[in-house]
């Protein structure tokens, strides 16, 4: 019988002479359809020695007419392609494979000794092993004993997320919590499904575990942008049940970072439904753990402070606050990205902000308000806004009417600002602050936000 390597090209053989289907020659072999389909199409990188053997027996196993047919089959496609030579062949790809370690990373040449060295010479070491078991391990029992590693093996090779393709998901999902603060939200949902879509394919595939970690941390951070887009057009129901998929990720790797993140984006809920309260029943558990470092530590305490200050807390307030900047404290700015992915001085000063207004400090909220704004980046299509309606009811809390209207009026009406829920919120909430007011600056308050709401097609 003709001494075979198994390539691609000779599992390919070997099915056709047996004229088997996919997915019945996987059942012989023991393999998942999807690793035949690797295998012939030469996209496994390697295979183990284990899988060879899976081959090695099917052949052994198969009649004489097929072993003809397989042998007439690969010994054409040797002459064909050149290879008369199986040593030299063998030296090419020694060669291909130390040239291909020495062009990896560090991370792949210092791996240990390969699977391949580990199950050479596995029918001795099946012999010992029930040898060492003892008397009484027959029949099935012996046979899966002895085949389940192989096949576990030949799974692993069925692995095919590249790190090229999985640089680009992360990057691309990167891209999309930085973008849809720049942009109206919704233009993003659809392409966001996508490429949630694709990573969750991807994930109910065999990866290397690195690899499924990463896709784990790219799948839940998709789920929180969807639940960002989806709070920001009023889907509370549906925005919670993103949120909550986004830390289920976060946990299930381990992702302490990633998943405060979504718990400050959950928290988001109850801040705009006006349940301060229950903004606290959801963020005290992990505050009681006292996360003193990171933006994500810093994003929770600053949401906690918003809600003390809700209820009239100045104490709790300023403590909270303070903790928020702490935890700022210990990241460098430069290595805090825009986005919902990391919590930035301009969000703690517009946190000040928001607070001092709802204590009744217009002189501190006029401040913390100008400091935000000096930071924020001009392209962020909210933030901006809502800091500035904390600027116009400073104002408007000492008697500056015209002024504070004059701010409102610009907030919404910038050609940048995205009239989303939380925008058309707080207009609706300084539109109250202004009671029965009258004047021009009122008036023109009031035409341009209808205006601007109207076109929008929301409700104030």
């Amino acid at each position: 019988m003709v001494e075979v390597d198994w390539t691609g090209e000779d599992v390919l053989a070997l099915r056709t002479a047996m004229k088997r289907s996919r997915y019945e020659f996987a059942r012989l072999v023991g393999v998942t359809p999807r690793t035949v389909v690797l295998w012939e199409n030469g996209r496994t990188t390697r295979m183990h020695a284990a899988s060879r053997r899976l081959l090695d027996r099917v052949l052994s196993e198969a009649d004489s007419v097929v072993v003809t047919r397989f042998e007439r089959a690969i010994k054409a496609g040797r002459e064909a392609a050149g290879h008369t030579d199986d040593a030299s062949a063998a030296l090419d790809r020694t060669i291909k494979l130390g040239r291909d370690k020495a062009q990896a990373g560090p991370e792949v040449r210092s791996t240990p000794i390969g699977l391949d060295e580990e199950v050479e010479d596995d029918d001795v070491r099946r012999r010992e092993m029930l040898a060492c078991i003892g008397a009484g391990l027959a029949g099935h029992a012996a046979e899966l004993l002895a085949s389940e590693p192989e096949r576990m093996l030949a799974t692993l090779d069925a692995g095919s997320m590249s790190e090229r393709r999985l640089g680009f998901l992360e990057e691309s999902t990167a891209a999309l919590g930085k973008h849809v603060v720049q942009v109206p939200p919704h233009e993003l949902l659809q392409g966001t499904l996508d490429q949630f879509r694709t990573v969750r394919a991807c994930l109910g595939e065999r990866q290397a575990t690195h690899h499924q970690i990463r896709l784990v941390r790219t799948a839940g951070r998709l789920a929180n942008v969807v639940g960002e887009i989806l709070f920001n057009e009023g889907h509370f129901g549906q925005a919670r049940l993103w949120y909550a998929t986004a830390i289920h990720a976060a946990q299930d790797i381990g992702d302490r970072y990633s998943e405060d993140i979504a718990l400050a984006g959950l928290a988001y809920l109850p801040t705009y439904s006006d349940k301060p309260r229950e903004v606290l029943r959801l963020l005290d558990p992990r505050l009681a753990q006292d996360p003193a470092t990171g933006a994500a530590a810093a994003w929770l305490w600053g949401m906690a402070a918003r809600a003390h200050a809700d209820l009239g807390d100045e104490r709790h307030f300023a403590h909270c606050i303070d903790k928020s900047a702490r935890a700022l404290d210990t990241v460098a700015t430069e290595e805090l990205p825009i986005g919902i992915f990391s919590f930035r001085p301009e969000k703690l000063a517009f946190y000040r902000a928001i607070g001092y207004a709802r204590l009744g400090k217009p002189d501190e909220t006029a401040t913390a308000a100008a400091q935000a704004i000096s930071l924020y980046d001009p392209s962020e299509t909210m933030e901006p806004a809502l800091v500035r309606f904390e600027h116009a009811t400073a104002l408007l809390a000492s008697g500056e009417v015209d002024e504070a209207c004059a701010v409102a009026t610009a907030a919404i009406t910038n050609a940048r600002t995205y009239v989303g829920l939380t925008v058309t919120k707080r207009a609706k909430r300084f539109d109250s602050a202004l009671l029965n007011g009258s004047g021009r600056a009122v008036s023109e308050w009031r035409q341009r936000a209808r205006e601007v709401v109207d076109a929008q097609r929301v409700d104030v």
